[in-house]
């Protein structure tokens, strides 16, 4: 955990870089790259769907802890 045992996390969605008109996501924590994602995805919706999801698995992990 962070020095104040909370986590400030943040989900980008941008567009991909290798392939036209699809998206892919990050997280960070505190801007630092948590993780992102290991495909690109079709429409910015499905990306940010994604995104959330993994965000949620890493904060019921997190609280698991």
């Amino acid at each position: 955990m962070s020095a104040h045992g909370r986590h400030l996390f943040t989900v980008e969605i941008r567009p991909s870089r290798d392939v036209v008109g699809a998206y892919t996501w990050a997280i960070r924590d505190h801007g630092k790259l948590y993780g992102r994602s290991d495909r690109p995805h079709r429409s910015e919706a499905e990306a940010r769907a994604a995104a959330e999801n993994e965000l949620a698995r890493l904060v019921a992990m997190l609280a698991a802890a």
